[in-house]
């Protein structure tokens, strides 16, 4: 089973926590938090921290973090950022069963081929500078963590490989592509910054207009960088949407 990571007691409401590409702890302001009422979840998406022996790919990824859901025994609320928004989206679609509702924090479901081959040469010209500790550690420190967890992040940027940054960053999910997420009859809620790019802000405004049960919201001084710059208010945000689920 896949690598996961978990908080709070076994016996609350399930929220599982899906990272963004090479950062599995950029939710760290929540699990301290929210960990206090509600059982975290933090799988290590294949390809990245403690999974990062194997490579990236959306099928092994779904499958696996369905499977971890399917094992708690009940239904779990799914929260993406970035690389785990877009894979809330197949996630949802293929497995809808095991899942209670879902926050989409900066998902990038609309966008065009220029765009991917631009971001990855930009990721493959930057791998010197990522696998730098002293980087890692800045990075790291702007998104409050730990001295554990920033020792852990030094270690994830230097293990692993960019055939998985790549991949992911290629991943081929684009909203267009599920027309069941219309089906999906569940509370969904997508997020970006105000800041982020236009493909990111358009994602999110098609994902409330495409599904009666999603709201969307883009946050006035946010870029690509909520979990830690908007953590108070993100986990508010996540508390009152697991509130009103649990209230039916």
């Amino acid at each position: 089973m896949i690598y996961y990571e978990k908080y709070g007691d076994s016996g609350s409401p399930v929220i599982m926590f899906l990272h963004g590409t090479n950062f599995v702890h950029c939710f760290a302001r929540q699990c301290d938090k929210l960990s206090k009422d509600y059982r975290v979840i933090v799988p290590h998406i294949p390809g990245f921290g403690r999974s990062s022996d194997v490579t990236f790919s959306v099928n092994l990824a779904v499958e696996q973090i369905a499977e971890l859901a399917e094992s708690f025994g009940k239904k779990v609320t799914l929260v993406g950022f970035s690389l785990g928004a877009q894979l809330c989206l197949p996630i949802l679609c293929k497995h809808s069963e095991l899942f209670n509702g879902a926050i989409l924090i900066s998902p990038w479901l609309i966008k065009d081929s220029a765009d991917v081959e631009r971001m990855m040469k930009q990721q493959a010209d930057n791998e010197k500078s990522m696998r730098s500790g002293i980087i890692a550690g800045l990075n790291s420190l702007t998104a409050g963590l730990d001295k554990e967890e920033r020792k852990e992040h030094a270690e994830f940027c230097k293990t692993v490989t960019m055939k998985s940054i790549l991949a992911s960053i290629d991943n081929g999910i684009l909203l267009s592509d599920y027309p069941q997420y219309r089906e999906l009859e569940m509370p969904l809620a997508a997020i970006c910054g105000m800041k982020e790019p236009t493909d990111t802000r358009k994602s999110v405004r098609a994902l409330a207009q495409q599904n009666p049960h999603c709201t969307y919201d883009m946050w006035d001084g946010a870029g690509h960088n909520i979990p830690f710059k908007c953590a108070a208010r993100l986990n508010k945000t996540i508390a009152e949407f697991e509130e009103k689920i649990l209230n039916g």
